[in-house]
């Protein structure tokens, strides 16, 4: 198998682990920016555009800095490969009305949301789905101090801190949005509140509060750069119990009957990249469209900008 990375920042390095534990003779290629990009064992770095076109590739990883995507998707289309995009996909509605302008790309794509993938998320749909009692009421949490991400490097410098790059809390963390909508459907309509409050040397959002409003319930999303103590939950309020999720833990209780649903063993930040590539390596196999093609990705990304 001959896999293409595109950008290879930390996400990247997340999905050549699990490359290698799935088939340990992958080839994998990396397009750099620039020859002074630093070598990484085993991995072959490319440089020319026009050259890509010589290598078979099975499929194409888009890890770039989010502001790039666009550009990156309509050069690697043309070598007619299947395309996993990074999340998220786009990051203005500029570029959504360019995308959509377009016309059809007739290669498989798939916009990547580990998080679908996430154990604790795998147990609730699948949960959910047997025990349909009425919601009520829905909230999710994410909040996390930004400088902590990434120790090695400057907060200030990486691509979330800077609007310009596709940063910002509201898109950089679009899990929350993503799986709530994965997990309910599509709101009927939504209410944003993004701001700057920290005093975090950046220059995009770093604090997002996202309403969904749905028939008989809302979903309610925070969202933040600048909580030193990370947090990130799910509640769901229903007529016969409380769904409580500890993402961090990955843990699914009952709150009113004092129940432990659900505990991933031996929790792992590779495990939903994992899970994520296998989903993604069966499309392929058997010609199967992926979940969350570009067109399902740019409605979530429509509710949140």
């Amino acid at each position: 198998m001959k896999v293409l990375i595109v950008g290879f920042g930390s996400i990247a390095k997340k999905h050549v682990y699990v490359l290698r534990e799935i088939d340990p003779k992958v080839e994998i290629f990396a397009l750099r920016s620039s020859k002074k990009a630093g070598h990484n064992p085993g991995i072959r770095n490319l440089f020319d555009w026009d050259k890509l076109k010589e290598h078979k590739f099975h499929f194409i990883i888009i890890a770039s800095p989010s502001s790039l995507h666009l550009e990156h998707i309509i050069k690697l289309a043309e070598l007619g490969k299947p395309i996993m995009i990074e999340k998220p996909m786009l990051i203005n509605r500029d570029q959504i009305s360019t995308f959509e302008n377009m016309g059809k790309l007739n290669v498989p794509m798939y916009v990547a949301c580990n998080f679908r993938f996430h154990p604790a998320i795998i147990f609730l749909k699948k949960h959910l789905e047997m025990d349909k009692s009425k919601v009520n009421e829905v909230n999710a949490y994410c909040g996390s101090y930004l400088p902590n991400w990434r120790p090695s490097m400057d907060y200030r410098m990486v691509y979330s801190s800077r609007a310009d790059m596709g940063g910002g809390v509201h898109i950089d963390l679009i899990h929350e949005p993503d799986y709530l909508i994965y997990l309910f459907g599509m709101p009927n309509n939504s209410k944003i509140n993004n701001r700057k409050v920290s005093n975090l040397e950046i220059s995009s959002i770093d604090s997002s509060n996202i309403l969904f409003q749905y028939e008989g319930f809302q979903a309610q999303i925070v969202l933040n750069y600048y909580r030193k103590d990370p947090k990130r939950t799910l509640e769901i309020v229903r007529e016969k119990d409380t769904l409580f999720v500890d993402f961090l833990q990955s843990k699914v209780y009952d709150i009113c009957n004092n129940k432990l649903l659900f505990e991933e063993q031996n929790p792992s930040i590779f495990s939903s990249y994992k899970e994520q590539l296998l989903y993604f390596l069966n499309c392929l196999d058997n010609g199967i469209q992926p979940m969350n093609s570009p067109s399902e990705a740019i409605e979530v990304l429509k509710y949140i900008l």
